[in-house]
């Protein structure tokens, strides 16, 4: 019987439609067999499909475009013999399969008669990102001149018109399409009825099976339909006066009547909603938007596509190529852009049971971010071979949609809003306080701009540091009254039932034991300003007890903290959320890693309400988190401006007496704790030593001071960061270092060279007049210089960036947010790596192309790092390290563009493999004898929020390691396979025993460590280390999705030799935050532990235009001297009152952090920050004046750092310490009893 084998991607939903069209051949005498299959069988290499290809007269092959499964039809299709090989909308290497009589596609794309070339050409206009649009255009017009077609292209014309009836999905031209096959390829007498059209782009309503043909037509449909209702409700639902959403559809679902289509419509009518409901085929979307959406009065558009806004599926190929032009026609409709989208390749099952899949989460979330998107929603997935949307994500989108719309027609004096504040952990000064942000004085500066905008927000404080007290205030243990009591009556109302019993079951009935007032009420914390409520975000876990979250996988957040979310929607009625600042942790809460349904805690907490989170610009790992998980539109902020550090103090006096010749000749040279001297080093060569180490702290970029919304440094302050970014090679360009070198600028020089440069010819008006005698002397050079491309290309960058940052405004950004405004989308970038690229600020910041993950640049750089790291330990050891600890985080990754990802592919032996768009497919593993050492085996701990950002990365990854296991080479050459087949030894699984990536269970966020840290919760270092293990012993990649594997975690971390990370940024060092002693410290403690000896741990700083390789310990004394005892960094804190003390508290958790995991802080950094922060009178009534709770954390964690062993010191200090705690615990009780 003859054989039709059809593989059609992204198609596992309509098989009612080829049931008709089987009956309709049937009915026409036609009697062959249709073999079906879609990109699941290719994936899965079915052996009933390599049969069904086997079979085949005909193969007809169509949207597959992963290179793997290319390659593997390539194979199947070699061995078979088919008469006709049809193939469309994939890839070039599936496009070269075609084969229709003597027609071949060559290099991937169709062959094009040269006259349909020029047509398509004059159809574009001008336009490049209407050139799929045009084609499809073309086609239709080639359809009414395929009679007139000379007979030499008879079998070019067979296939134009195979796919032209294959663009009219109905069942009707599939089978005209399938007897055209059966004449024109297999020589049987058929008739074919000639294609019936159906337009590319269109409108649709579930209450009528026409098709419209532009929005007009459908207009005046439903004008009709409206004369002939009656009801009021009625009326408002079909347009009468109603906010109109525009909803963007596959046409392919609209035509083959998939259901979930009509029922979005309705559930959005239920709202009051006017729809306009638009069809198109995919690749036109755009033109939909611009000739359509932008001539109607539209509040919202909603898609349920996904995909980029230009050349949808066909624009994936190229991500973010066409973003200038979606995010300038959205930003000209300005009305927020939702992705509302049912997942084509996935069953109800599977997204129940791991959230959204690799492919699918590209399509719904990287590809229409790039483009603006917002509040992203699954509807459904795969039931049967139906697409099938579940009711409550039908209402979820319509509830968030119909929020948005509220803002717009909302007066700004009536709208209700919340605030939402950080407090974790509680007690330690953190209240109101945001990585990076000055928290009160940015919230009194959206306040002012709110009242300026026509808000209503009652009497405003007359200062940040008034409004910082009244926050203060908000701190439970102040003993205030709290803002609202949530009655246990209210709170049952408000909270659905189900997850009330989850509560329940938990934590008992409410009110509860974390925050009850009385027997009936839950105390809530905030301040009111007339509609604007203030709220203190509820600690997440028990305070002091964060084992009984970290390890309760069905953990439910308790009554107050659940009480307080739902109050903000159902009892403030609020009418937007702004989580300000990073951030809070409603978004990490448990629940589905992407895809949220109704049973997990972020969408229960956050999903009913529009969303605006405040980032750091610099951070869209996290920011995606909060979009993705959180429903919000992020606004980002700029970073705090940076400074060199200088030389201070001691410092100082050094640099003076290295200058002063007699001195040094004199050998009266003081020795610094952190630099002693090597034995019989003489004071000649100690000198040179310890002036190196002077230059090195003295050009050390720190943060000045911490970042207020809305505020634009004055060019002056942007020096530091100028010169950074001028000194980082770009677009072929040297940095201004190698720039200035090749222009004859000695070394010694350069550090004027460099200030003087930027302050002449790159700050405004030039700064000439400020410069000192030893910069006018370098003047002739840099003028000259000045006059050059390099130069020029330079100040060009300089002068853009300053301009970017002037353009920056965030507060009015997040002010035309809440009124319903579309905000701009832009790559989440560090300034210094970016430039200009990553200002201005106040956008809706997104990540990179993970199909092109590590860029060209970022592997250089990565091999970079990782050969200077495998030189340091082979001078060290005398050997290669034979596995490699290394955590991988979203946040770098995005930034650097994949740098440690390169490291690890440079450590291992391998190079990407691209196809013919351009995506990485794979990784290649580098020949031994090209590699010129051994393959080094690595242990990579990922973020969770890698794990939920990268799956690709992460299947690519896995795929490396099973192959350099399984390869043919000694083991004494490939570390990979002599450990693979060692633990294989001990009893593990092949599976086990290759398992490389690991990182905590589905849905689970954070090592543990940072928390018991925090809270104090751990009483040997044997038990952070533990916990580590039992947080991150779950294993990803390449189909194991969580898998835990607690013995393949402890058996390759008994062969780690080397820890490794690599720090992207200024402003996220060792002892800028928890996170790298909660990962790279903590994977060091349980190597070590593991291994019975200490394992080294490494840092490569990469945001510069050099890479520095240190140890920890030698990192973290720089950071010691060039930021915490440093008079620069913490004044510049310090001038930001609470926010800055608070900042200068949280160092000293974060130096016990160290201590524990890794005791790399030696006694003189705790002695120095001790004397300067505490011991010093004047010092610690600073701090407690603006923070008395982080200046009584300062002088915890030193009697801490002391009680655990960790710091070496006289009982006279600790007396001293103990008493300051027990006057700084009185102060804040007194405090509490004033209150």
């Amino acid at each position: 019987m003859t054989t039709l084998t059809f593989i059609a991607g992204m198609e596992r939903f309509n098989a009612h439609v080829w049931d008709a069209v089987t009956q309709a051949l049937q009915a026409g005498g036609v009697n062959i067999r249709l073999l079906r299959f879609n990109d699941d069988h290719v994936e899965r290499r079915d052996p009933a499909l390599a049969a069904a290809i086997a079979e085949a007269d005909v193969v007809f092959i169509t949207l597959i475009n992963m290179r793997a499964n290319a390659d593997w039809l390539t194979e199947q299709l070699g061995h078979a013999n088919p008469r006709a090989v049809f193939a469309f909308e994939s890839m070039p290497e599936v496009m070269a399969l075609n084969r229709v009589g003597s027609y071949r596609v060559q290099g991937g794309k169709g062959s094009l008669p040269k006259p349909m070339q020029l047509v398509l050409k004059l159809l574009t206009q001008g336009r490049e990102e209407d050139t799929l649009y045009a084609y499809t255009k073309l086609t239709k017009i080639t359809s009414k001149l395929l009679p007139l077609m000379p007979a030499k292209l008879h079998d070019f014309r067979t296939w134009l018109s195979v796919n032209i009836y294959w663009n009219q999905p109905d069942a009707a031209n599939i089978t005209q399409m399938i007897r055209l096959i059966l004449r024109d390829c297999l020589g049987q007498p058929l008739d074919v009825a000639p294609p019936r059209l159906i337009p590319m782009m269109g409108c649709f309503h579930p209450d009528t099976d026409e098709l419209f043909a532009n929005p007009d037509s459908f207009l005046r449909w439903r004008a009709k339909q409206h004369k002939q209702r009656k009801t009021g409700s009625a009326q408002k639902a079909n347009g009468a006066g109603a906010a109109t959403v525009a909803l963007l559809a596959f046409r392919k679902h609209v035509v083959q009547q998939q259901h979930y289509l009509g029922e979005l419509v309705r559930a959005l009518e239920a709202q009051g909603l006017a729809v306009l409901p638009i069809f198109v085929s995919g690749i036109e979307a755009h033109v939909a938007v611009r000739e359509w959406v932008t001539r109607q009065p539209v509040d919202l558009i909603l898609s349920t596509m996904g995909f980029p806004l230009v050349g949808g599926p066909a624009g994936s190929t190229k991500p973010g190529h066409y973003q200038q032009k979606a995010s300038d026609l959205l930003a000209d409709i300005d009305v927020p852009y939702i992705i509302a989208q049912p997942l084509q390749m996935q069953s109800e099952h599977e997204w129940h049971a791991q959230g959204v899949a690799p492919m699918q989460a590209v399509i719904m979330y990287d590809l229409p971010e790039m483009d603006g998107s917002i509040a992203p929603v699954t509807l459904g997935a795969i039931r049967g071979q139906q697409i099938v949307a579940t009711p409550d994500r039908l209402a979820r989108t319509a509830r968030q949609v119909a929020g948005w719309v509220r803002l717009r027609h909302t007066p700004p004096a009536a709208k209700k809003l919340a605030v939402v504040l950080y407090n974790y952990p509680p007690g330690l000064g953190k209240l109101g306080t945001a990585a990076l942000l000055d928290v009160p004085a940015s919230l009194l500066a959206l306040l002012r701009r709110l009242r300026d905008a026509g808000y209503t927000v009652g009497q405003l404080p007359e200062s940040a540091e008034a409004l910082a007290a009244q926050i203060a205030e908000c701190e439970p243990a102040s003993g205030g009254s709290p803002a609202v009591t949530l009655s246990t009556r209210e709170y049952r109302q408000i909270m659905p039932a189900a997850q009330a019993d989850r509560i329940d079951q938990r934590w008992g009935p409410p009110p509860g034991d974390i925050a009850p007032v009385g027997r009936d009420g839950i105390r809530l914390d905030g301040l009111y300003f007339g509609n604007v409520f203030v709220g203190v975000q509820p600690p997440l876990g028990v305070p002091g007890d964060p084992m009984r979250m970290l390890f309760d996988h069905d953990y439910a957040p308790h009554h107050q903290y659940a009480g307080f979310y739902r109050w903000l929607s159902e009892g403030w009625h609020a009418d937007a959320v702004i989580h300000f600042g990073m951030h809070g942790t409603a978004e990490w809460t448990p629940g589905l890693k992407l895809g949220l349904t109704e049973r997990c805690w972020p969408d229960m907490l956050l999903g009913d309400l529009p969303q605006l989170y405040c980032y750091p610009l610099n951070n869209p790992a996290e920011a995606l988190l909060a979009r993705r998980r959180g429903y919000a539109t992020i606004v980002s902020h700029a970073v705090p401006p940076y400074a060199r550090a200088g030389l201070y103090k001691q410092l100082a006096q050094l640099r003076m007496q290295l200058a002063d010749a007699q001195t040094t000749a004199q050998g009266e040279l003081p020795e610094l704790p952190d630099l002693p001297r090597a034995a019989g080093e003489s004071d000649t060569d100690y000198s040179v030593r310890l002036a190196h180490c002077l230059d090195e702290l003295e050009q050390r970029l720190i943060l000045d001071g911490l970042h207020v919304l809305g505020e634009v440094p004055t060019p002056a302050r942007a020096a530091a960061l100028l010169e950074a970014v001028l000194d980082v090679p770009r677009d072929g360009m040297p940095g201004l270092s190698q720039a200035l070198r090749d222009a004859g600028i000695p070394a010694e020089q350069m550090r004027q060279a460099r200030a003087a440069f930027v302050q002449r010819f790159v700050l405004p008006n030039g700064q000439a007049a400020t410069a000192s005698d030893s910069d006018k002397r370098l003047y002739p050079t840099l003028s000259a210089f000045a006059h050059t491309p390099q130069a020029a290309a330079l100040i060009a960058h300089g002068r853009q960036l300053l301009a970017n940052m002037a353009a920056s405004d965030e507060l009015g950004v997040l002010i035309h947010a809440l009124a319903g405004g579309y905000v701009r989308p832009a790559v989440g970038a560090d300034p210094v790596r970016a430039g200009a690229g990553a200002l201005p600020s106040g956008r809706n910041i997104h990540s990179i192309d993970p199909w092109r993950l590590p860029s060209d640049a970022a592997l250089a750089r990565g091999a970079a790092m990782a050969e200077t790291l495998l030189e340091r330990h082979l001078a060290e050891h005398g050997t290669y390290p034979q596995t490699v600890a290394q955590p991988l985080w979203a946040l770098d990754t995005i930034k650097s563009e994949g740098e440690s990802l390169a490291v690890a592919l440079a450590l291992v032996g391998a190079r990407p493999a691209r196809d013919g768009q351009g995506k990485l497919w794979r990784y290649e593993l580098v020949p031994l004898a090209e590699l010129g050492r051994p393959r080094i085996d690595l242990l990579l701990d990922i973020s969770s929020i890698f794990r939920d950002t990268f799956q690709m990365t992460l299947d690519l990854l896995d795929d490396l390691f099973r192959r350099a296991a399984a390869t043919d080479e000694s083991p004494a050459q490939n570390f990979i396979r002599a450990h693979a087949l060692a633990l294989q030894a001990t009893g593990q699984s092949w599976e086990q025993a290759t398992a490389r990536i690991f990182t905590q269970a589905p849905g689970q966020y954070g090592t543990g460590v940072e928390d018991l840290v925090d809270e104090s919760a751990w009483d040997d270092t044997s038990q952070l280390a533990d916990t580590y293990q039992r947080r991150s012993s779950y294993t990803y990649g390449g189909g194991r999705a969580g898998t835990a594997a607690p013995e393949a975690l402890r058996g390759l971390l008994g062969t780690v030799e080397h820890v490794f990370q690599a720090i992207d940024s200024v402003e996220y060092g060792l002892t800028d935050m928890q996170h790298y002693y909660g990962h790279s410290g903590a994977i060091q403690l349980a190597a070590s532990q593991a291994r019975g000896a200490s394992v080294p741990l490494s840092y490569a700083e990469s945001y510069t235009g050099s890479i520095k390789l240190n140890s920890a310990a030698e990192l973290l004394r720089l950071e010691a001297r060039s930021k915490i005892l440093n008079p620069r960094w913490y004044e510049g804190m310090l001038a930001h009152g609470f926010a800055g003390a608070a900042e200068i508290g949280q160092r000293f958790t974060y130096l016990l952090g160290w201590s524990a995991t890794s005791d790399i802080v030696e006694p003189w950094v705790f002695d120095q920050a001790a004397a300067t922060f505490v011991l010093d009178e004047t010092m610690r009534q600073r701090l407690a004046q603006a923070n008395p709770q982080a200046a009584r954390n300062a002088v915890a964690r030193l009697l801490e750092a002391h009680g655990r062993g960790l710091w070496p010191t006289d009982d006279a200090t600790i007396e001293h310490l103990q008493g300051l705690y027990a006057d700084l615990e009185d102060r804040l009780e007194g405090l509490a009893v004033l209150e």
